[in-house]
Parts: structure tokens; sequence; C-alpha cells
């Protein structure tokens, strides 16, 4: 009776719930299960004591087809059977369903996974499944999943999964997960971004760039493999060797083009590769291997602010407001909970404190920007599983993270001495920056603008942009 209220309440209900399809899917039919044991298993007793009392037991099938009521009873017998079967099949087939739900993967196990589901739904790939990109094709990869799974249902039972949740390096290839709906031949061509920072002075200035990005490629547009997606287009194989899990630290690199003519990178220093080492990978560089984390980013708190202050979400009539949002927003909470209460409680400290004045002038706009950064909190961080971007590096770009500098970090030279650039017109051409929000333009055709750091700071010529801005948390 409560499997079929339970069935019906899954077919009506308007939101999925994984907790009702575990329970109506797995758990009940569980315990039918069980009891379908227990029958079998009080049938062997009943004969195994019968025996010993001397009886005969047997066993006997036979069709009697002029006795009305033995033929009633087995074609009741045989009616009953198609639909246990039926209702069998339909148990399987859900519980395989509910298995492989979006929910079920990011909301059966809350904690643990919540960094991840949160995430996925900020994410340009909300509406993919999970199991889309995270198993492969086939019964042996479906069943190696679930026994994986399996593994990680016990950690939830017993406490004792990691925090943070080990990233899954060994993925399936780009071929295999984005491929299917990305085509690699057509990522190509040139896009025109807008991006404007803001300064931790007291007016929290905004900086702007205009720059060309040459998404490159291979496609129709290019007679030749360009631009970033170079790495991954036409003939030309990339490869590397990666010293920590993580994939961060690359002292090798290779690069085979078209011709077949190698050319090996490496970075000066102690390491030498042994290529003739089972224990030493080779990585072939693919799509993964910037767009590391394509369905799961964790936004910079920088970045994040300042996407709020350039749309309006956050005033930018309170002063310090770029400085005093970062410190609220990466300070260590213990909770979600405590995170709520110390963000807005911290706004109002400092402008009690430094500006009482902005305290009586701007008191909607100090709440705005609390409810805000507490949205921002939300999304991106996760004190319970330690997690926030500071752990989950993405490859794309190269402010907040090494990102593209792992390669492109202006040390790594071939036999001949020549370097993997690092140059910043080698992927972007800036065609206009300064103080405001629209930047200078320039003319299209010219060959655009040296840039230029919004501080007077020298050290961005000698360093990895992350360098600096990882130890400042952003800018």
């Amino acid at each position: 009776m409560a499997f079929v209220f339970l069935v019906v309440q899954d077919f009506t209900a308007e939101t999925e719930n994984p907790y009702r399809s575990l329970i109506t899917f797995i758990a009940l039919p569980a315990v039918i299960g069980l009891g379908v044991i227990l029958f079998l298993l009080a049938i062997r007793i009943q004969v195994v004591s019968a025996r010993k009392r001397g009886h005969k037991v047997r066993f006997t099938l036979r069709v009697e087809p002029t006795d009305p009521q033995y033929m009633r009873s087995l074609w009741l017998f045989l009616s009953l059977s198609v639909v246990g079967v039926a209702v069998v099949g339909f148990i399987g087939f859900k519980a395989y369903e509910a298995t492989d739900s979006t929910s079920f993967c990011g909301d059966a196990c809350h904690t643990p996974m919540e960094p991840e589901a949160v995430a996925l739904q900020e994410s340009a790939h909300a509406r993919v499944k999970c199991v889309e990109c995270h198993i492969g094709q086939g019964t042996e990869a479906y069943l190696q999943a679930k026994v994986n799974g399996m593994k990680q249902l016990w950690g939830v039972l017993m406490d004792s999964y990691d925090r943070p949740v080990q990233t899954p390096i060994e993925m399936r290839s780009a071929a295999q997960v984005c491929e299917e709906c990305h085509w690699r031949d057509n990522l190509w061509g040139t896009k025109l971004r807008t991006t404007t920072y803001y300064s931790l002075d007291d007016a929290s200035s905004p900086w702007t760039v205009n720059f060309l990005f040459d998404l490159g490629g291979a496609g129709s547009a290019s007679d030749a493999p360009s631009g970033v997606h170079w790495h991954t287009s036409g003939g030309t194989v990339v490869e590397y060797i990666a010293t920590d899990h993580e994939l961060q630290d690359i002292p090798w690199v290779r690069v085979i083009d078209e011709d077949g003519i190698e050319r090996i990178y490496t970075t000066p220093g102690d390491y030498i590769p042994r290529l003739n080492d089972p224990d030493t990978e080779i990585r072939r560089f693919d799509c993964l291997d910037c767009h590391n984390r394509p369905a799961h980013p964790l936004e910079p708190a920088a970045r994040s602010i300042n996407n709020a202050l350039a749309d309006g979400r956050i005033p930018d009539v309170l002063p310090e407001i770029k400085d005093i949002a970062m410190q609220v927003l990466l300070d260590s909470y213990e909770d979600r909970d405590a995170a709520h209460q110390g963000i807005p409680d911290g706004l109002d400290d400092f402008y009690e404190a430094e500006y009482p004045d902005a305290t009586d002038r701007y008191p909607a706009e100090i709440e705005q920007a609390a409810r805000v950064l507490i949205d921002i909190y939300d999304v991106n961080f996760f004190p319970e599983m330690k997690t926030d971007y500071r752990v989950r590096q993405y490859n794309i770009g190269h402010l907040s993270w090494e990102g593209c500098f792992r390669c492109h970090d202006g040390e790594k030279a071939d036999q001949d001495g020549e370097v993997i650039s690092n140059e910043c017109n080698l992927c972007h051409l800036i065609i206009g920056q300064g103080l405001g929000t629209n930047g200078v333009l320039l003319d299209l055709e010219g060959s655009g603008l040296e840039f230029e750091h919004p501080y007077d700071v020298l050290k961005w010529r000698e360093r990895s942009c992350a360098s600096c801005h990882a130890e400042l948390d952003g800018m």
C-alpha cells in the first residue's frame, strides 16, 4: 500500500525529490524483497522440520484442466506472476533513473556534494545531467560508477568523507564529454570583452579594460590553427607532465606539429622526466586541461564583487565598499549561519567606526550590500566542506589562478632557447583601458595598447598575475 501510494506521489509531483525516489524505488522494494526472502526461508524451515518428523514432502507440478477451481487458481497465479515481473522491471528502471538524476547526485548526499550542486546551477551547464559527464557509456562504466557510489555512500554514513571532496582528475576524455555538444573544429573567432575592476581605494575607483580575445581554432575562418584553441585544433599535439595531482605544476611540455617535428620545453631546474618510467604520465592536452571546472566553477571574491559593483547590485556610493566587502566576504566563518550574521555585522561595525555619517546617509545601501554579499557567499563559499575558489583552482585565464601561466610562464625553453611566450597579445589585444566604466576605445585596426596596470607597480612585468592577486585575494 505504501509503495502504491508513493508511486502515485512520484508521478503527480511537480518537483523532483531524490528522497522520495529513494524510498519508493529502492527502500520499499528492498523491504518487499526481504519479505520474499523470509517467505522462502520459512518454507525451507518447515520442509526441514517436517522431514525430521518423518513426513514425506514432495513438490509436484501438474495441470488439472478438468478441475475448474484449480484452473482459476492457475490463471490467477500466472496473472499475478506477469504483474510481478512487470512491477520488478518498472522498479528497476525507476531506481536506475533515480540514481542517475541530478537531484540524486547533488541533494541526496546534501553536505558533501552541496558545493558541486550549487555551482552547477550557477554555471552554463545547469541543464546538463551529472551522469552525462561523470559516467561513461556502457554497462561496465555504469557498474563502476555505482560501485564507486556505494563507497561514497558508506563514507557519508560513517561521516568519513574528505573535506573538501577530492576533485576527480581522471574523468572521461574531452572527446567523450565536451565534444558531445561542442564541435572542436568550429571553436574559432574573436570576441570583444569589457571587464571593469574596482580598486581598494576610498572611492573604489573603476578601471575598465576593453580587449579582443582570440578564441582561434581551426575552423572555416582560419587556414591554420591559431588563438587559445590552437592547443587542441588541427593536427598539432600538445603533451605535458604534471608533478602534482591537481595538474598545476607543469615542468615539461612537448609539442608535435603536423609534420611530426617535435619540440620539448622544460622549466630550468633539477627536474628530469623519466619518460620510460610507467609511473610517469604524459597527458595529451585537451579541453579539460583549461576548462577543468566547466560545470562547477567557484567565482573569486574579487570578481563577484566587481560584477556586483558594475551592475549596481552593490551601491558604489559607499566609501571603501570594495575593500570592506572583500574583508567580510573572506573572513573565516564556522558555518553558513555564522556568515549570514557576520557579513552584515562586519559592514555595520566598519561604517559605524570609520564613516559614521555614511551609516546615517546610506542605511538602505549598506543593508543592500550586505544582502548581495550574503548571496555571493552562499553560491561560492562552503565552510562545512572547507571549499571555495581558493581551493578549487579554475584554469581559465590567469588572474586569480596560474591557469595559462602553468605553461606560459616565460621560462620554459627548448634546446634552441625558444621560450613559450607569455606576451599579453598572444591571446588578447587591448583596444581600450582607463579609469571609469567604459575605457577608451581605439581603432579596431590598430596594433593595440600595452597593458597599463591600474596601480603604479612594476612587479606585474616580472611575476604572474596570480602570484600577487592570489596573495591579495583578488583586486
